[in-house]
This record gives C-alpha cells, sequence and structure tokens, in this order.
C-alpha cells in the first residue's frame, strides 16, 4: 500500500506525519492488503483566522471497489486527522462486509434463478 500526504495553506512538520503515519498503520493494519492507494490532504481553510478551520481528507482506492473519500473540519488538526481516518476506516470494513455477503448470497440465487447472471 502507498499513501502520501499534501499539505495547503500549512506547513507540515515530522510530529504531524508521524502521528499520520502512526494513526494511519493502526487502523488499517488489517485492512491494509484491501488498499492499493491513499492520499491525505490537510487544508488550513482560514489560514490564521480563528475558527472551525483545520480540514482533513481521506482518499483511499481499495482493489476492486469505488475510492473511499472523507473530509472532516474541526477546530484543530489532531481532532480532524483522528476522525476522519477512523470514518474512512468504518467505511472500507464496511464495503469489504458488504461485499462477503453479496459473493456468499448471489451464487444460491443465481441456482435458483432469482438472479439473472451479470
Amino acid at each position: 500500500m502507498k499513501w502520501d500526504i499534501y499539505f495547503r495553506n500549512m506547513n507540515g512538520g515530522g510530529d504531524t506525519i508521524g502521528y499520520i503515519d502512526r494513526r494511519f498503520s493502526f487502523t488499517f493494519s488489517r485492512l491494509r492488503h484491501y488498499i492499493d492507494s491513499a492520499a491525505i490532504t490537510l487544508t488550513d481553510l482560514n489560514g490564521p483566522k480563528a475558527g472551525v478551520d483545520k480540514q482533513c481528507k481521506v482518499v483511499i482506492k481499495p482493489l476492486g471497489l469505488k475510492p473511499i473519500v472523507v473530509t472532516e473540519k474541526r477546530d484543530t488538526l489532531v481532532v480532524a486527522i483522528d476522525r476522519a481516518i477512523t470514518r474512512a476506516g468504518q467505511c472500507l470494513s464496511r464495503r469489504l462486509k458488504r461485499r462477503q455477503v453479496l459473493a456468499r448470497k448471489l451464487p444460491a440465487e443465481q441456482e435458483l434463478g432469482l438472479v439473472e447472471n451479470l
């Protein structure tokens, strides 16, 4: 699995990259062989102004499935990173479970003539 980190309107330090690496590795440790590539984009929307202006966008490209895109806006960058990566992991897990359920049901339904051959 290959993944990239992009920074927009902010400086990215080694601490941030290390944190993302640990968080990403923990969340996707069991699912990493299903992922082709991933990209994380961190943005400061308002620049030096205050408010909810930190955005983390996670794009996961799983093998054989449509890409997963999760965007999270929060007060701090750490909270945005945590929430976006967690949501992306949950979404990937749900899609993989759905694919397994459909793979089990489809042959039985084809035998009964309930589903046309695809």
